[in-house]
């Protein structure tokens, strides 16, 4: 860290360097291009939309990403580096540089919060752009070694890698800042007090501060800490990281009024940061302000991660908080209006979707309202809620993001859905990748034993009942009888029910309307659909041509065995059409 006996600075091969500049103006990026040819660099790429963009690092591995901010209605510049990011298409040591005319807060705060290593501003001079890069390259590559050796999951290899290049290389406030969150990482306490006491000194940043501040909150003194953070923010007012830390030390010292203040301020300065506006939503519904935890949700719909699955996660994560707080409602009418406010919020967000991520919305929202009526004591109406929203993916289950399977598997169990149980439990089963909330409700789900042999009895039973329906119906109606004082809303067990009976003599046909209602005012899937309109008629006819019921084989099922490994990895999206309320 000291200038004596610092090697120079790596040398740039400007010819083999490989570029992609990405701008939805296409004379920007022309120009920018021309610029970059002088400087001898022979490799550059032109994206003028965001897909364009995907598909050029699909097939080239760049040194440096060059975007401009504000690309199209779609996603921003940000937005897709973090696309590019998450899909692992550009590599760690990638150079990001951000270009923009516009010097809004929120445009520094969301370039900042993606980390580049330069924010060029229009118009670009020659001589900006050659600094900019010739640093932008010159610190990629003294970085190179450590992003390697983080790769490959050997963080101690690269803390020492850290260590290695800022003697050799000398300060780096980049790499510096990443050594520092190595140490906290790996919980390094004695190596990172001399560190911490040398760049205090020598290099005082908000990073210091910051890893000061934790440094004294793992020793125990959180006051002070929350003291030396209060103080940071007051100086520099736009230091999201110094925010979301005092957040979060304000939560741990019970000081929720404040901590909820303080992730308002962050907030207001990202709205597009989903993460915040869940912080916020958190501790509104923690201090029951319905008011700010539906304002997190408006501005949420209005700025939702787009480019992948995450945005049905952060969704799914806002309701789950939202059910908390309308749950602890014991106003009817205050539920009401809460549930009319979050129709709009999910108008909102369809409005903000692209039109394949649409109906994962609409269905989605039929579940949300399910889980609602379920709750509420409504099993017929979250029943038709729920299959409503699925109807049209009853033949392609697999295609639904896995946080919507997850979301839906309770409702169908406590329904008694065994075919969609078994379709569902059989497409998150094959999979090894699910988010992190998806992975809590999966855990939560499988810790209900009771729940779980409670199916595992229905398939069993259910096997057994409709065994019964052509050779006895009368022992079958029996037994489809005592199924349905469990699951009085099963598909399979009304319909087997209504088989059966149809089968005794006349007088002997009498059923609720219950049973009826059951299986005719909602979808179903297409097995089950013929298997009820066959039901019907023989219901309906004087002299019925009575046929075999459906020979349908659902496996047992084995609930718990649900991998659950965290990756919010996106899943397969397809076209479909709006699915219409009722």
């Amino acid at each position: 860290m000291t200038k004596s006996g610092q090697k120079p600075p790596p040398k740039i091969h400007w010819d083999k360097i490989k570029i992609l500049i990405v701008d939805d103006q296409r004379s920007a990026s022309v120009l920018l291009k021309s610029l970059l040819t002088q400087m001898g660099i022979k490799h550059i790429d032109i994206a003028d939309t965001y897909d364009e963009a995907v598909r050029a690092c699909h097939k080239t591995h760049y040194n440096v990403i060059m975007a401009d901010f504000h690309l199209n209605h779609v996603l921003n510049g940000c937005e897709l580096i973090c696309l590019l990011r998450s899909k692992k298409l550009i590599s760690s040591e990638c150079g990001i540089m951000m270009i923009s005319g516009d010097h809004s807060a929120e445009v520094i705060l969301a370039t900042l919060s993606i980390e580049p290593d330069c924010f060029l501003t229009k118009p670009i001079t020659n001589a900006a752009l050659t600094q900019k890069i010739t640093q932008t390259l010159t610190h990629c590559a003294i970085r190179q070694p450590v992003y390697q050796a983080l790769e490959v999951n050997k963080p101690e290899r690269a803390l020492a890698l850290c260590k290695q290049q800022l003697t050799e290389y000398g300060h780096s406030q980049k790499l510096s800042d990443l050594l520092l969150d190595l140490l906290v990482e790996q919980q390094a306490w004695q190596q990172l007090a001399p560190i911490l006491k040398f760049l205090k000194a020598k290099h005082p940043s908000h990073k210091v501060t910051i890893v000061e501040a934790k440094h004294l909150a793992h020793q125990g003194q959180l006051s002070q800490a929350i003291q030396l953070v209060e103080g940071l923010v007051e100086r520099s007012p736009l230091c999201l990281e110094g925010f979301d830390l005092l957040t979060h030390y304000q939560q741990l010292n019970h000081q929720m009024f404040d901590a909820l203040t303080t992730a308002k301020r962050a907030f207001m300065l990202t709205p597009g940061a989903s993460h915040r506006a869940l912080t916020v939503a958190q501790l509104a519904a923690d201090l029951g302000n319905s008011e700010e935890l539906l304002n997190a949700g408006r501005t949420l719909a209005t700025h939702l991660p787009i480019i992948d699955v995450n945005w049905i996660i952060r969704f799914a994560e806002f309701n789950a908080i939202f059910e908390q707080l309308y749950f602890s409602q014991h106003n009817r009418q205050a539920r009401r209006e809460m549930l009319q406010q979050l129709k709009g919020i999910q108008h909102r967000a369809f409005s903000r979707l692209l039109p394949a991520q649409q109906p994962f919305l609409t269905a989605y929202g039929h579940i949300v309202r399910a889980r609602i009526y379920l709750a509420e004591d409504k099993p017929f109406k979250a029943k038709r809620r729920a299959l409503i929203g699925i109807s049209h993916y009853f033949e392609k289950i697999a295609k639904l993001p896995s946080v919507l399977l997850v979301e839906l598997l309770p409702i169908l169990i406590q329904l008694g859905e065994l075919q969609l149980i078994a379709e569902v439990h059989h497409t998150l089963s094959i999979r090894d990748r699910f988010d992190g909330h998806s992975q809590q409700r999966m855990a939560l789900l499988s810790t209900n034993t009771v729940a779980i042999k409670a199916i595992q009895t229905l398939a069993k039973q259910l096997a057994e009942a409709k065994s019964y329906i052509s050779v006895a119906p009368q022992h079958a109606v029996s037994l489809y009888d005592a199924i349905l004082v469990r699951y009085p809303y099963s598909s399979e067990a009304n319909l087997g029910y209504l088989d059966a009976l149809s089968r005794l003599p006349t007088e002997s046909k009498t059923y609720t309307r219950l049973r009826r209602l059951a299986i005719s005012a909602m979808p179903l899937p297409a097995d089950l659909a013929l298997w009820r309109n066959q039901v019907l008629l023989q219901l309906d006819l004087h002299a019925p041509d009575f046929t075999e019921p459906p020979k349908t084989a659902v496996p047992l099922l084995n609930l718990g065995s649900l991998v659950t490994n965290v990756d919010p990895t996106a899943d397969i999206i397809e076209l479909a059409p709006p699915l219409q309320e009722g």
